[in-house]
């Protein structure tokens, strides 16, 4: 299906004001919609016209983002793909780091992490049952929630900012992190069993005892 004149037109300005957004960001560290019309080369009713509000334009620099990662929204379903994903985006989020710190930062920039957080925790939760680990209701919601924090930008966010590590780095620890984390629920899972085999059975010769013996 052929674009129309006006889509690539569209597309053209909007891709122009996320570099500007990026500019803006990598050169003062904050943004106005005039520094990003100025970065852009856009008139700034032109920027308004796209996007009408903080919250719009960084929800459009969120999707943005992630297209420049490769995130194509595909959530992982299994430890591999987890730490395939870490390993992938966390070096990536240090080639955008303005702008990555401003969408975990910026209240504004709720919107865009938060449009799929039912889908990330149906697709968190799966992988943890993808692993085949015995756990409690309870206990796979938690660990599920661990997972997904942990390939997410907060923390590449949080190791680069008190331990400074580069994404590299940042991605290792935490696939680390993963692997150690679900190796333990495995354990647990493992003694789980083990202690329901060990565990005693009713005394049945005692309880026929009791039976003949009119005992109560």
């Amino acid at each position: 299906m052929a674009v129309s004149l006006t889509d690539a037109r569209n597309a053209l300005v909007r891709e122009r004001v996320f570099q500007g957004v990026e500019q803006a960001l990598s050169r003062d560290g904050a943004w106005t919609f005039a520094s990003v019309a100025k970065a852009a080369g856009v008139p700034e009713r032109t920027l308004y016209r796209h996007f009408p509000t903080r919250e719009a334009l960084l929800e459009g620099v969120f999707d943005w983002a992630n297209a420049r990662l490769g995130f194509q929204g595909q959530l992982p379903e299994d430890s591999a793909a987890l730490q395939a994903l870490v390993r992938r985006c966390f070096p990536g989020f240090d080639k955008l780091a303005p702008v990555v710190r401003e969408l975990l930062l910026a209240p504004e920039g709720r919107l865009g992490r938060l449009k799929q957080k039912a889908r990330r925790q149906r697709a968190s939760l799966r992988l943890v049952r993808c692993e085949a680990l015995t756990l409690s209701t309870s206990d796979e919601r938690r660990l599920a929630a661990i997972l997904q924090l942990l390939g997410q930008a907060a923390t590449w966010h949080a190791l680069r900012e008190y331990w400074d590590m580069d994404g590299a780095e940042a991605a290792e620890a935490a696939v680390q992190a993963i692997e150690l984390l679900l190796e333990g629920a495995r354990s647990r899972g493992t003694r789980s069993r083990s202690r329901s085999r060990s565990r005693p059975g009713p005394d049945r010769s005692r309880g026929r005892e009791s039976a003949i013996g009119g005992r109560r």
